[in-house]
C-alpha cells in the first residue's frame, strides 16, 4: 500500500475517532476507488456506515473485509457488531467464535459475544464470555457490568451489585453501571441506595431513557410518585415510544389521586402495544379507583397476566356468562386476599337466583365462616376433591359479568353470618373497640397501608374506651408493648375467620387498616372504620368518608404519606364525639 493510501486510511479513521463518520467514508471510498482490495479501507467504510446507521452496507462493507483479511480478528468482531445489528445473532455468533478462535486474547471479542449470547437468552454462555473478558482486562467497565446485568438476569442481584459496584471502580463515571445498579439495589428492597444510583446515572446518563425509568422506579418504591412521574415524563421525552415508561406513568399519576391522567398515560401505553397487560391491568386500576366501575371489569381481566403469582386456573369447564342454571352446578372459586374473598362472595346468592347450585372453593381459615352464612350449597377448601360441577368462575370475575356500577353495588346488609359471639366477660360500660394497625407485608403495597402499634396507642388514653387487639402475627415488641397499655389480645388462639367473626360481633366498633379485617367487619354489618394510607386500593375510590361496598364503613385517610398521626386524631375526636353523645359510629 503505498504511503499516501495509508495517510489517507490514518485521517479517515481520525475523522471517525472525532465523529464525522460521513467525512471518514469519503476518504475510505477514496481508497477503494484506487484499492477496491484494501481490507481496511472496506473496514473503515463499514465502520463509518455503522454509525451512520446504515447497516446494511456497513454489514455488505465489512463482509468485504473480512474475506480480504479472514485472519484478523478485528475484522470478524466488527463484522459481528453488523450482524448483531441487522438482527442476526446466530451469524453475530458465528463471525465471533471466528474471531476468537483466531485470537483468543481480545477483550472484545469475548465482550461482544457475551451481548449476543444474553439477548439470545443464553445466559449462562453470556455469563462465560463476560468472565473471559473481565479476566483479560480486569478493569474492563462494560463488561463488568454486563457481566452484572447477566448475573441479575437469573436471580442473583447480591452478586450482581458486586460487579456493577466493580465497574464503577473501573470507571466511576460510566453511566450504565449507575443506572443498573439502581434497578438491582432496588430489587433488593434498598430504595434510598436506589435512588442514589439513580441520580448518579441520570447526572452522567441525561439522555438515556432507561436512566430515567430506572430513577422512577425508585422514587415511586420510596413511595414519592410526583418525582417518580417527572423521570417517567423525562424518559418519554427522550423516548416517546417507551411504553413501559407510559405505564408506569399512569401508576404514578394513580399514587398521586390523578386518574384522569392516569388513563391517559396507560392509553399511549396501548396505542403503542394494546397486548401490554400491565397497561391493560392499571387501567382498569385507574377506572375503579375513579368510581367509573361499568368501563373496568372488563380490563380487570387481565389481572391473571399482568400480576405476579396469579394464574389463571386450569379448569377444564366453561366460564360462567349469567346463564341460568336450571339445577345445574357451579363452581365459585376464591381468589388474591382473604379481604377479596369476603367482599366479593356478596355475589354469591344473585348466582343461585339464576338457578345454580353453588360450590365455593376458598382458603381453609374462610371455609366454615363461609359454610356459616349459607352463602352456598357446598364450600370446599382449595386442594380438597370437586364435587361435580358444570361451569365455574373466579369470585373476582362476578362484578364484571353482573355490569356492576356504583349504584348497583349489592349492599342491602350483613350478608355473612356467625358462630355465636366469643364471650368478652361483664361490660363495663365502656365502648368496646377492636384495632389492627398491620396488614399482610407480603402484599406488595402492605408496608403503604400498614402503620405501628404506636399510632393507635393514643386511642387507649380517651375515656369511655376499652381497646382490645384484633392484630393477626404481632411482633414480640407490640406483645409487649399490648401489656404495658392493658390492651388485652383477642386474636391469638382464634382458630379461623369464624372465630374472629364471633370476637367481632361481641365489639362496638372495629377500627383497623386496610385489611381482611376491614372486609369481614363490614360484611357483618359491624360499624368499622378504615383507615387508609395516602394511595388507597382502588376499591376504597378518591375523596369520599363512606363506602359503597360497605354501609357501616367510614373512611379516615391520610393527606399526606406516612402521617397516620393526624388520620388517628381525627379518629380520636370522632370517638370521643361519640362517647360524649355526640357522634355516630
Amino acid at each position: 500500500m503505498s504511503s499516501t493510501l495509508q495517510d489517507t486510511l490514518r485521517r479517515a479513521i481520525a475523522l471517525r475517532e472525532a465523529g464525522k463518520p460521513r467525512e471518514a467514508e469519503a476518504l475510505s471510498g477514496a481508497v477503494l476507488a484506487l484499492d477496491p482490495e484494501n481490507a481496511d479501507g472496506w473496514q473503515i467504510a463499514g465502520l463509518a456506515r455503522l454509525d451512520q446507521g446504515m447497516n446494511v452496507s456497513a454489514c455488505e462493507a465489512l463482509a468485504k473485509a473480512a474475506a480480504l483479511a479472514p485472519l484478523v480478528a478485528g475484522n470478524h468482531v466488527n463484522l459481528a457488531i453488523a450482524f448483531d445489528r441487522l438482527g442476526k445473532p446466530d451469524h453475530a455468533i458465528q463471525s465471533l467464535r471466528r474471531a476468537i478462535g483466531l485470537q483468543d486474547d481480545l477483550p472484545e471479542a469475548h465482550y461482544n459475544l457475551g451481548n449476543v449470547l444474553l439477548q439470545t437468552g443464553r445466559n449462562a454462555d453470556s455469563e462465560a464470555a463476560f468472565e473471559r473478558a473481565v479476566a483479560l482486562r480486569p478493569r474492563y467497565a462494560e463488561a463488568l457490568n454486563n457481566l452484572g446485568h447477566a448475573v441479575a438476569e437469573r436471580g442473583d442481584r447480591e452478586s450482581a451489585v458486586g460487579y456493577f459496584r466493580r465497574a464503577l471502580d473501573a470507571d466511576a463515571r460510566y453511566g450504565p453501571a449507575w443506572s443498573n445498579l439502581c434497578g438491582c439495589l432496588l430489587d433488593l428492597g434498598r430504595t434510598v441506595e436506589a435512588i442514589d444510583a439513580g441520580r448518579r446515572a441520570v447526572l452522567l446518563s441525561p439522555e438515556s431513557a432507561k436512566a430515567h425509568y430506572n430513577l422512577g422506579n425508585a422514587f415511586a418504591a420510596a413511595p414519592i410518585p410526583a418525582e417518580a412521574a417527572a423521570c417517567y415524563r423525562r424518559a418519554l421525552q427522550i423516548s416517546p415510544a417507551y411504553a413501559d415508561a407510559f405505564v408506569n406513568l399512569g401508576v404514578a399519576q394513580i399514587n398521586l389521586g390523578d386518574c384522569d391522567g392516569a388513563i391517559a398515560a396507560l392509553d399511549h401505553a396501548l396505542a403503542i402495544d394494546p397486548e401490554l397487560a400491565e397497561a391493560n391491568w392499571n387501567k382498569a386500576l385507574a377506572l375503579l379507583l375513579a368510581g367509573r366501575l361499568g368501563e373496568a371489569w372488563e380490563l380487570y381481566e387481565w389481572r391473571w397476566r399482568a400480576v405476579k403469582g396469579l394464574s389463571m386456573p386450569k379448569i377444564d369447564r366453561p366460564l360462567w356468562d349469567r346463564g341460568p342454571g336450571r339445577g345445574r352446578t357451579i363452581l365459585i372459586r376464591c381468589e388474591q386476599g382473604y379481604g377479596d374473598a369476603i367482599q366479593f362472595v356478596r355475589y354469591l346468592p344473585m348466582v343461585r337466583e339464576r338457578g345454580w347450585r353453588i360450590v365455593l372453593e376458598c382458603p381453609p381459615r374462610l371455609e366454615r365462616l363461609f359454610a356459616v352464612s349459607g352463602l352456598a350449597d357446598a364450600v370446599i377448601p382449595f386442594g380438597a376433591p370437586r364435587p361435580a360441577f358444570d361451569a365455574w368462575l373466579p369470585v373476582m370475575s362476578l362484578p364484571r359479568v353482573h355490569r356492576t356500577e356504583v349504584a348497583t353495588i349489592p349492599c342491602t346488609g350483613p350478608y355473612l353470618s356467625v358462630p355465636p359471639p366469643q364471650r368478652l366477660g361483664a361490660g363495663d360500660g365502656r365502648l368496646r373497640v377492636g384495632i389492627v394497625w398491620q396488614g399482610s407485608l407480603t402484599n406488595g403495597r402492605g408496608r403503604f397501608r400498614s402503620g405501628m402499634l404506636a399510632d393507635v396507642a393514643p386511642l387507649s388514653r380517651i375515656p369511655g374506651v376499652s381497646l382490645c387487639s384484633m392484630q393477626s402475627q404481632i411482633s414480640n415488641e407490640d406483645r409487649r408493648q399490648l401489656e404495658r397499655l392493658s390492651i388485652p389480645d383477642l386474636e391469638s388462639g382464634l382458630l379461623d375467620f369464624a372465630d374472629t367473626a364471633a370476637a367481632v360481633q361481641a365489639l362496638d366498633l372495629v377500627i383497623t387498616v386496610d385489611t381482611a379485617m376491614a372486609h369481614l367487619a363490614g360484611a357483618l354489618g359491624r360499624p368499622v372504620w378504615t383507615l387508609l394510607s395516602a394511595f388507597p386500593d382502588w376499591r376504597w375510590m378518591l375523596d369520599r368518608d363512606d363506602s359503597p361496598w360497605y354501609p357501616t364503613m367510614r373512611l379516615f385517610r391520610q393527606r399526606q404519606a406516612g402521617d397516620w398521626t393526624t388520620v388517628v386524631q381525627q379518629v380520636a375526636s370522632a370517638l370521643r364525639r361519640h362517647v360524649e353523645g355526640g357522634g355516630v359510629l
